[in-house]
Order: C-alpha cells, then sequence, then structure tokens
C-alpha cells in the first residue's frame, strides 16, 4: 500500500479514537446528570403532563450570569475531564419530559440580558459590585425571571447578594438545599424502599473489622462562623480520635472519593461539622458518612431538621446531650456496645441513601438537570407567581443562626 495511503488510514483511526473518547466523556457526564435528576423536589408535585401540553415543542434561552471563580479551572484537571462539556456556551440542552429544549448562553456583560428568559446567579463573589449591579438591573427585561443557585449556605454566598435597595427585587426564584426552594437540591436523601427487600443486610458486616473509634476530616479551619476546630479538640481530649486533611494530622486528597472511602470505612463514627449552622443546612459530610457505613455526629442544621431528611435513627446529634462530656460518655458506650451500635444501622434494610461527592456538587449548578428543573419551573401553572425573594430575609440570610440548642456548644461560637 502507498505511504500516502498509510498515512491517510492513521490519521482516520486517530480522529476516530478522539471521537470516541469524547463521545464516551459526554455519555459519562450524562450519566451524573441523571443521578442530579433522581432527587426529592418540586417536580414530583407538578402536573408534568400539563406542562408538556402547555409547552409544546418549545425552546427557551437561559443566561447564566458569571461563575465561580475557578470553576473553568476546576474542569480542566484531569480527574474532572468528564464534565468539560459544562464549560461549552452556548450548548442546547435536551429536557425531553417537557418537549422543550434550553439554549444555555454565558456572559458578564449586562448588555446580554436582553430578550433572555431566564437569567442565573451563582456564587458570582466580588464581581458583581454595585455599579455592576445598577447596570444589571437596568437592563433587566420585562417578563424575565432572576433565580439564584447557591450550594454554599448564606455565610458563604455574599456574592449573590444585591445592594440592599434591590435586596427583595432582584430574584423571582432561588435554588438551594433548603427544603422550601423554589428548586430543591440537596447534597443527597434518604429513600425508603417501596417493599421489603426479600434479601437482608446483614448488619454485623458494620461493625466486623472497624478497629477505629471516630473520625474527622476537614479542610476549612479559620475564618467559620464557629470554632469547629476547638470543638474537635475538646471532644478528642475525651475520646480517642483521629483526624485528617489539612486540620488533622494526616493529609488525604479530598477529591479522590475511593481514598476516602477506603480511609473511613475503617471507623465506627464520622464528626460531620459543617462550616455553618443554617436551617436545612446538611452537606455531603453527612450523607458520604452514611454512604461509607459509618454513623455521623453532627453539627450543623437543628436535631428537628436532620429527622426530616435523615434515615430513622442514623445519626448522634450534639442537641441531644447537656455537655460534651455527656456527648463523649455516649459515644463511647456505643462504641463498646456492638447490639447498641448497630440500633444505628438497622435503617440500612428499610432504604437507601444517595449521595453526590464534593466535585459534582461543587459544579452542580451547570449541569444540564438543573437547567431543565428551572425550565419545569418556567413552565409551570403557577409561572405567574409574582412574590419575590427577600435575599436578605428569613427565607435565606436570616436563615443561619447559633450552633445548637445548648449554651455548651455555643460557646464555640462568638457572639456577635
Amino acid at each position: 500500500m502507498p505511504r500516502n495511503n498509510l498515512l491517510k488510514l492513521f490519521a482516520l483511526g486517530v480522529v476516530i479514537f478522539v471521537t470516541y473518547l469524547y463521545m464516551q466523556q459526554c455519555i459519562r457526564g450524562k450519566d451524573i446528570d441523571k443521578r442530579f435528576a433522581d432527587r426529592p423536589g418540586k417536580s414530583e408535585s407538578l402536573d408534568n403532563s400539563l406542562i408538556r401540553h402547555q409547552a409544546g415543542n418549545c425552546n427557551k434561552t437561559f443566561l447564566i450570569y458569571g461563575m465561580k471563580p475557578y470553576w473553568k479551572k476546576f474542569l480542566t484537571f484531569k480527574f474532572m475531564s468528564r464534565y468539560r462539556y459544562l464549560i461549552n456556551f452556548p450548548r442546547e440542552i435536551s429536557c425531553p419530559d417537557l418537549n422543550c429544549h434550553v439554549y444555555l448562553k454565558f456572559s458578564e456583560q449586562a448588555k446580554d440580558l436582553g430578550g433572555v428568559d431566564v437569567v442565573i446567579f451563582t456564587n458570582n463573589n466580588e464581581w458583581l459590585s454595585l455599579d455592576m449591579w445598577k447596570w444589571t438591573i437596568g437592563n433587566r427585561t420585562d417578563g424575565q425571571k432572576w433565580i439564584f443557585i447557591s450550594t454554599d449556605s448564606p455565610r458563604f454566598s455574599s456574592g449573590l447578594r444585591p445592594p440592599d435597595q434591590y435586596a427583595d427585587l432582584a430574584y423571582d426564584w432561588f435554588a438551594s438545599y433548603k427544603l422550601d426552594s423554589d428548586i430543591y437540591q440537596p447534597y443527597g436523601f434518604y429513600k425508603p424502599y417501596k417493599q421489603p427487600h426479600s434479601k437482608q443486610i446483614d448488619l454485623k458486616k458494620f461493625v466486623t473489622g472497624k478497629i477505629h473509634f471516630i473520625a474527622w476530616m476537614s479542610s476549612s479551619c479559620n475564618s467559620l462562623p464557629w470554632n469547629r476546630v476547638q470543638f474537635a479538640d475538646e471532644l478528642k481530649s475525651l475520646i480517642h480520635m483521629d483526624t485528617y486533611g489539612a486540620c488533622g494530622d494526616t493529609p488525604v486528597p479530598w477529591h479522590n472519593e475511593k481514598v476516602v472511602r477506603g480511609v473511613l470505612s475503617n471507623y465506627k463514627f464520622y464528626l460531620s461539622l459543617e462550616n455553618s449552622c443554617c436551617v436545612d443546612y446538611i452537606t455531603e459530610k453527612f450523607w458520604r458518612s452514611l454512604d461509607f457505613g459509618l454513623v455521623p455526629v453532627v453539627v450543623g442544621a437543628s436535631y428537628e431538621q436532620y429527622l426530616k431528611v435523615a434515615p430513622p435513627k442514623s445519626f448522634v446529634h450534639v442537641d441531644q446531650f447537656q455537655s460534651i462530656q455527656k456527648l463523649a460518655e455516649y459515644l463511647i458506650l456505643l462504641h463498646n456496645d456492638d447490639e447498641k451500635y448497630l440500633e444505628f444501622h438497622r435503617w440500612r434494610n428499610l432504604g437507601e441513601v444517595v449521595s453526590y461527592n464534593q466535585d459534582e456538587k461543587y459544579i452542580s449548578p451547570l449541569m444540564n438537570n438543573i437547567q431543565c428543573a428551572i425550565l419545569e419551573n418556567l413552565l409551570a401553572p403557577n409561572l405567574e407567581k409574582s412574590e419575590k425573594v427577600d435575599f436578605l430575609g428569613s427565607k435565606w440570610s436570616e436563615s443561619c443562626g447559633f450552633c445548637g440548642h445548648h449554651e455548651w456548644i455555643q460557646h464555640f461560637q462568638p457572639q456577635t
């Protein structure tokens, strides 16, 4: 065969191989999107047949207005390669359940707001200055819907805050971990089985081989609304606890799910300390520890709020104890009594947890499934709802407070 023909065949083979790899990445990315779509939320209560009837074969235009710093760089990392399609703008997103498409654009220019159906604000940090807000408000189109998406607590979403004069005028909807969100985006959830499974899990495996007591892993040590490092240190003085990450004794690659699972699955308990104590703020720390086979010891949302979403009797909450000493004594009791400890795993024969890892949740506002959830809201029968979200009100900014009901736990939060 002539040399030129061999070169052409080789080049064709390379093109086919590269195309195959790209398609595989896209497919894996879409599979991740499907996992996020499988969540409890507003869509369960909507009349989807009515939405489809109203929508027909439609097209809507959405604009992501600025984005979280480092997203673009983060998505170029090798371990995030399957998500790279998320920063391809513009892109068309099919929402087959709604018989509709989203044309998704990105811009940081206020002039590009014109004619867009939905404007999406997500973790914009300091980019939206007062002057930029004035330009942005001035370019808003009549009937346009604005939504903010936050995977962080109000304590760490200051970049989304409008100037005070626009605080209750800017946003029509919000998407977050809060149960009263217009679009509910939890870090994980519990799915009770619809009928008992014929094959029961042998719960003894949750004590067999678990030679370690309790672990804590964290990468954020300072500048938090409460001093969780001090809390961990005081508890560590009362019981044997191993600490990992930037705040601990042993480093661990937080983005490597396999490594983290391998480390934590050898423990009975995990110290699940949120960075903020806010209504419904229950993050991957909690859901991941359940997924790894541990019992989480939690500080964050209230005891009652955990009861609403967690598997039955699956966690230990600080509000259940009158002092840190009482908490330590109870954990020691469970650690030394397998039968009492296994009571916290009985739920595993009644249902399962779905947990999203940190990488997934970090870039979830860019995912296709949330665009379809926003579209579902846009096409819903209650579209004419006129009440806007007061960003500084009880639904968002005022939904955070002190940690725990007892003074001993509030001692770790500065009185301001």
